[in-house]
């Protein structure tokens, strides 16, 4: 039973029905409609630095949507909604858009960012050449009304077109008449062959380099520009032929020995140099001389220098290109069926930028893949190993002077010299950066000799010695051009050792000390004779007026003195040449007993001793005063007392000598500081500081020094 209070009536409790819930949520959305009309429509937030730049810089390049530029035109012409659903469709009702209307150049900027991004999704080439296509045609290079530098589209248009034209062009790029197709027409495009020459050669194998990715260089080094970067490989061309050398303007000395030849691919064979240890017949009288028409004779119609008759750059190296379409009136043809353009090839070392209408636009190059690809294309650190436990590794046909480029006159040479078990791979870092400054690349050119680093230090200076005459001679000698006198050699470890060997008269002195007895009471045979004077009677080579010691051991390593060092060193194997010489020199003594451990231990391992005979003698052995020296030293650690540091393999009291130039002591570096950056700065300024003494307008033939020092020479030949 229920009660009520007086005066009072509950109605029985009940659940709204429908009508009523529908008219109160109606309420709320109503109220909060309300509210939102009362709130603005534009809303300010902060963001922070990263955010805000990652949504301004946002673009098709990296994969994803494209740019704000690219939308907003979108929107304006209404067609996002159809580039969701349809973008090829949306694509190509833009285009129709374009045409005569004030925002022509923000479309162009659009359909290119589309057309990259369809090629990014369906791999089509013809999307990839529409986006260069679009993007050539936004900056119209040369031509007035491109867009600003400071318009973030400007770079944006760049990379589109290069990267554009590095998918539509993929490895191998051919660079001939050729018609492409694109998504709504076509483009013929013409080319010149005459561009795949080169300094007497054929550029072939055009890769691409936007996807190459380089390690083991730190510093990677692009050109900004205009074009697709690529490699090219420069082959000899057939049809340019090898005209004969000019005619050395001061013969070198006759050499009877066969001489190896001077500049070489060095991914050639390996042969012993017994096969090639056939005496070089004398010239016959009257010939030889230049009138005769022989390059190589000398003057005197004495025997000649054989010649080689290559100097140039490697087969196995590659050299920085680019490749760009350029089209005449792009905004008046773009929206065309039927476009025209041409296919212009540049290489790095002879256009840096390419004419194009009223102006000089740079080209793009990635330099830092060419000289890397260079490198894994001639595996150099292949033979490093190889070339110290088998002496005849650099022993065939020739040795090992290669020069990056051919020869441009007026540049001095730069000789690298690598080390022990050790190959010109090791300069990569080095030279990368060393190039990247334009007073050196437009003035020095970089050869390097390789050579099998277990052989006889003299006999591989003498190798040294004859590459770079041979080379100097083929070019026609400092007459012709003043530049090959002023050479600097950089010599790293025993590189260091046979650099020094180029620029010392020690007359009998090394060999005494060395042998311990003179010459003259030897008996030997004509051939052995000659070999042992041209390797252990050096004079001072007229044509080098610079030297770079690098770790260098001046007085020895105590390394090469320790028992693992003898032992490795006596797991090598010697030049049969060289192995016959010393058992004539032993044979001719008299006395095998008194020279078996001076002359027998001549493998590099056994003089670089501290202890040896030779190491002991060479040290004091005055380096010729008309040549520049400089000394660069690392050592471990930061030692206050240099005369108990080392670089591990060297102490620098055994690399430091008086009376050089300059000395650099490179601390917290080891032995192999070739990368270091305090050392290539080094190099750098010792660089810059020869080309200062020897400005190109006032460099002097110097013929004077370098004929004394041939006429010297011979004198001390006779």
């Amino acid at each position: 039973m229920t009660r009520t209070h007086p005066g009072c009536r509950h109605a029985p409790a009940r659940r709204p029905g429908p009508s009523r819930r529908h008219a109160t949520r109606g309420a709320g959305v109503l109220a909060l409609v309300m509210l939102a009309g009362c709130a603005g429509p534009v809303t300010v937030r902060h963001v922070s630095l990263v955010h805000s730049y990652r949504d301004t810089t946002r673009t098709a390049l990296q994969g994803g949507r494209p740019g704000d530029p690219t939308m907003v035109v979108l929107r304006r012409h209404g067609l996002l909604p159809a580039w969701r659903d349809n973008p090829d469709r949306a694509i190509a009702t833009l285009r129709t858009q374009a045409k005569g209307r004030d925002d022509e150049a923000d479309v162009l900027f659009a359909l290119a960012e589309l057309s990259y991004r369809q090629g990014l999704r369906h791999h089509h080439a013809q999307d990839f050449l529409a986006a260069a296509v679009y993007a050539y045609a936004f900056l119209q290079p040369g031509r007035a009304g491109g867009p600003s530098p400071y318009d973030e589209r400007f770079r944006q248009a760049c990379d589109l077109y290069n990267l554009g034209l590095s998918a539509a062009f993929p490895a191998p790029v051919s660079v001939t008449a050729q018609t492409r197709a694109l998504p709504w027409g076509d483009i013929a495009l013409d080319a010149d062959p005459a561009q795949l020459r080169w300094h007497g050669r054929l550029l072939e194998r055009l890769q691409p380099t936007a996807t190459l990715g380089v390690g083991g260089i730190p510093n990677i080094y692009r050109t900004p520009g205009l074009g697709e970067p690529l490699t090219a490989l420069a082959r000899p061309d057939p049809a340019a032929g090898h005209p004969a050398p000019a005619a050395p303007d001061t013969p070198h000395e006759a050499k009877h020995l066969t001489q190896p030849s001077a500049v070489a691919d060095l991914t050639g064979p390996a042969h012993d140099d017994a096969l090639r240890a056939v005496p070089t017949p004398p010239a016959p009288q009257g010939s030889g001389g230049p009138a005769s028409g022989d390059p190589t004779g000398t003057a005197d119609g004495g025997p000649a220098t054989p010649d080689d008759g290559s100097f140039s750059v490697s087969d196995r190296l590659r050299v920085p290109a680019s490749l760009l379409l350029e089209i005449d009136s792009p905004r008046a043809q773009v929206l065309g069926d039927h476009l025209t353009g041409r296919l212009v090839l540049r290489v790095m070392d002879e256009s840096p930028d390419t004419p194009i209408g009223h102006a000089r636009v740079p080209a793009e190059y990635d330099q830092t893949a060419a000289r890397a690809l260079s490198l894994v294309d001639t595996a150099l650190w292949t033979k490093e190993y190889r070339g110290f436990f088998d002496g005849t590794t650099y022993d065939g046909t020739r040795p090992r002077l290669i020069a990056m480029t051919p020869h441009h006159h007026g540049n001095m040479p730069v000789v690298f010299i690598h080390g022990t078990a050790s190959s010109p791979y090791r300069w990569a870092i080095m030279v990368n950066d060393l190039l990247e400054d334009r007073r050196i690349r437009d003035h020095f050119d970089f050869w390097f000799f390789s050579y099998a680093t277990s052989n006889p230090i003299p006999y591989s200076a003498w190798q040294l010695r004859h590459a770079i005459t041979q080379a100097v001679d083929s070019l026609g000698g400092v007459k012709a051009d003043p530049a090959l006198g002023h050479i600097t050699l950089v010599g790293h470890s025993q590189g260091g050792l046979l650099a020094r060997m180029l620029v010392i008269n020690p007359g009998d002195r090394l060999w005494d000390g060395t042998a311990g007895r003179p010459l003259s009471s030897f008996h030997l045979n004509d051939s052995t004779r000659e070999l042992v004077r041209e390797t252990m009677f050096p004079t001072p080579m007229p044509e080098i007026q610079r030297v770079v010691f690098i770790s260098t051991p001046q007085h020895g390593s105590y390394l090469a003195a320790m028992s693992i060092a003898r032992f490795v060193g006596s797991m090598v194997s010697l030049p049969v040449r060289v192995t016959e010489t010393a058992r004539d020199i032993v044979t001719g003594a008299g006395d095998s007993t008194h020279l078996n451990n001076r002359v027998l231990r001549l493998g590099s391992v056994y003089a670089m001793s501290p202890h040896s005979a030779f190491m002991r003698t060479l040290p004091t052995i005055p380096i010729d005063p008309d040549v520049q020296t400089h000394s660069i030293i690392p050592v471990c650690g930061n030692p206050r007392d240099l005369s108990h540091a080392d670089d591990g393999v060297v102490s620098y009291e055994s690399a430091h000598i008086p009376g050089v130039q300059s000395e650099l002591v490179v601390r917290n570096s080891e032995h192999s500081t070739q990368s270091n950056p305090a050392t290539i700065a080094e190099v750098q300024r010792i660089l810059l500081l020869q080309l200062a003494q020897n400005p190109p307008r006032d460099m002097q033939p110097g013929t004077a020094r370098v004929a004394s020092g041939h006429a010297a020479r011979r004198a001390g030949r006779s």
